[in-house]
């Protein structure tokens, strides 16, 4: 029986999903489930503040065909349009959009680690504040990301995986349209993550101001917005979370 909170996985669990734990003391041992709060599957458009008034896909779809350079990647010399190398292959074109659109703006998050060993992240989080996370690629082939975070005891880290086009948590049976709107959810009362872990230190203004405009006016806002340059609104889309 999960638990409703953000917790390490009891030993009941461990003996319920006897593959999941194989799969772990190979090549990634660290990562664990995360119990849920409830049963009952979600929709981003209920979390996500980009969701609430428009639809992921055709969001992602609009992004991709009609503004597909329209802004650019200033905090990494990352290319866009490599993926990481070990993952599985896509499911179908949506699929592919998607965790495209998830890796573009996870360039821009400032919390996106790419590449990193569990012993790594744990080390950058062993003194960091209860609640406080990153994402990382995961070292699971069939799995994209990993969501690292300190806990009550200690440094976790669990598996976030994409089925149907839907985003969940090791461990749980909540779905979400976006990794965004799943961080959304779990960031919020009475969850345990609480802030990310940015690599930028201390975070640049643009960054903090781009958050700021989001949650003040919403995502869905921003096109009507009065003053705002054309490059300036591209920013604000290339990451449109509060996060």
């Amino acid at each position: 029986m999960v638990r409703d909170s953000l917790d390490r996985t009891s030993d009941q669990n461990q003996k319920q999903e006897p593959a999941a734990e194989t799969q772990s003391q190979g090549q990634n041992s660290e990562e664990s489930d995360l119990p849920q709060q409830t049963a009952k599957a979600v929709h981003a458009g209920d979390e996500d503040p980009a969701g609430s008034k428009l639809d992921f896909l055709l969001w992602c779809k609009l992004r991709f065909e009609e503004e597909p350079e329209s802004w650019s990647l200033p905090e990494t010399e990352a290319d866009p349009e490599s993926l990481p190398t070990h993952l599985r292959p896509f499911t179908s074109s949506a699929e592919y959009q998607l965790v495209r659109l998830t890796f573009l703006q996870l360039q821009q998050s400032g919390y996106y680690w790419g590449p990193m060993t569990m012993e790594e992240a744990h080390q950058r989080l062993g003194n960091a504040s209860l609640g406080t996370f990153l994402i990382r690629d995961s070292g699971q082939p069939d799995v994209f990301f990993t969501l690292s975070y300190q806990s009550e005891d200690g440094p976790t880290s669990v598996r976030i995986h994409l089925n149907n086009l839907l985003f969940s948590l090791h461990g749980s049976q909540k779905t979400f349209a976006s990794l965004f709107a799943l961080l959304t959810y779990y960031t919020s009362s009475p969850c345990k993550l609480t802030k990310p872990y940015r690599k930028q230190r201390p975070e640049r203004l643009k960054q903090m101001c781009r958050r700021a405009l989001v949650r003040t006016h919403g995502v869905e806002n921003i096109q009507t917005l009065h003053g705002l340059s054309p490059d300036v609104k591209a920013y604000v889309y290339a990451y449109p979370y509060c996060t």
